[in-house]
C-alpha cells in the first residue's frame, strides 16, 4: 500500500481523496458504497497520483527544470499508459457535484507547551490572526542571579552561621573517625559526643613550663650570646686601632722627614659598605 507519512498534514490530505473518491463514484450512478472499497479505490487513487507525480519531476529534472510543465506530465501519462480521451468529455460535463471547502485540521493539544507568566496581547497595528508573543523572559532581560547584600547585619549573621555549620561538620568528623560517648547507653548514633582520653601524669602540666616559654627563653638567650659576641668584637677593634695608632706614628714622623709621599691613615670606623658611605660632590673646576 502506498500511503503518506503519519502526520495531520498526510492526514488530511488522505481524508480530500477519500471525498474526491465519493464524490466521482456519486456521478457515476452509485448511491452507495461500502466503507472497504472506497478505502481501496482511495489507494488506489493515491498511488496513481504519487507515480504520476515521481515520473513528471524526473522528465522535468532531465530537462534542467525544477518545476515540471504540461509536456512533462504528458510523457508521464504516456509512459503509464492511460487513456486520457474521455477526460476532455468529463471536464464538459455540466451536472458535477462541487466539494464543499475542508476545514482547517486544528490540534488537539496546545503547541506552546508550559507558558510562564502572561503573554502580551497584540498591539492595534498587528493582525488577530497572527500569532501570539511567546513568553516574556524569552525575549525581556531578565537577571538569573541574586545581587550580594553587604549589609553589616546579614553579613555578620553569614559569617556566624559559616562558622557554626564549621565546627559541626569536624566534630561530626572527629566523632566519625575517633572514639566517641553517647548521653544515652542504648542508641550509639544519638547525640555521640568526642569521647575524652585522660592524661595519665595530668600534674606535668603545672611543673613543666608552657611550649612558648620555652622557646622564648631560648631567643633570649641566642640574643645575648650574640650581644656579647659583638661587645667582643667591638673591644678587639678598639685594643687594634690603638696598637696601630701606636705602630704608624713614629713611621710617618720618619717618611716626613725624609720627604717622601705621606700615607693616609686608615680609620678604622670607616663603613666598608660602598652602599652606605656618604656620597661625594664632584668638584667645579674654574674656567682660565
Amino acid at each position: 500500500m502506498t500511503t503518506t507519512e503519519n502526520s495531520p498534514l498526510a492526514a488530511a490530505q488522505r481524508r480530500g481523496l477519500y471525498v474526491a473518491v465519493a464524490a466521482i463514484s456519486l456521478e457515476a450512478g452509485f448511491t452507495a458504497a461500502d466503507k472497504d472499497c472506497l478505502e481501496t479505490l482511495t489507494e488506489m487513487l493515491q498511488s496513481y497520483i504519487t507515480e504520476l507525480a515521481q515520473s513528471s519531476r524526473a522528465y522535468s529534472e532531465l530537462a534542467c527544470r525544477t518545476l515540471p510543465m504540461v509536456t512533462d506530465i504528458a510523457m508521464a501519462i504516456s509512459q503509464m499508459g492511460s487513456d486520457v480521451s474521455g477526460l476532455m468529455k468529463y471536464a464538459r460535463m455540466k451536472p458535477k457535484i462541487m466539494i464543499p471547502k475542508q476545514d482547517k485540521l486544528r490540534p488537539t493539544s496546545d503547541p506552546s507547551g508550559l507558558q510562564v507568566g502572561q503573554r502580551v496581547k497584540h498591539p492595534s497595528y498587528i493582525l488577530d490572526h497572527l500569532p501570539v508573543f511567546p513568553d516574556a523572559h524569552t525575549y525581556i532581560r531578565t537577571p538569573t542571579f541574586k545581587l550580594q547584600d553587604n549589609e553589616y547585619k546579614t553579613v555578620r549573621e553569614k559569617a556566624a552561621s559559616q562558622r557554626r555549620d564549621v565546627e559541626r561538620a569536624l566534630t561530626r568528623f572527629i566523632a566519625k573517625t575517633g572514639d566517641t560517648q553517647t548521653l544515652f547507653p542504648g542508641d550509639s548514633n544519638l547525640f555521640p559526643l568526642i569521647a575524652c582520653t585522660p592524661c595519665p601524669m595530668p600534674y606535668l602540666d603545672a611543673l613543666l613550663p608552657p611550649q612558648h616559654d620555652i622557646l622564648q627563653e631560648k631567643e633570649e638567650e641566642e640574643t645575648g650570646e650574640a650581644d656579647d659576641s659583638e661587645q667582643k668584637l667591638l673591644e678587639d677593634a678598639e685594643e687594634k686601632k690603638d696598637a696601630a695608632d701606636g705602630d704608624t706614628k713614629p713611621k710617618l714622623e720618619e717618611e716626613g722627614s725624609q720627604g717622601g709621599a705621606q700615607k693616609k691613615r686608615v680609620d678604622p670606623d670607616a663603613i666598608d659598605n660602598p652602599f652606605l658611605r656618604q656620597p661625594k660632590r664632584p668638584r667645579h673646576k674654574k674656567k682660565k
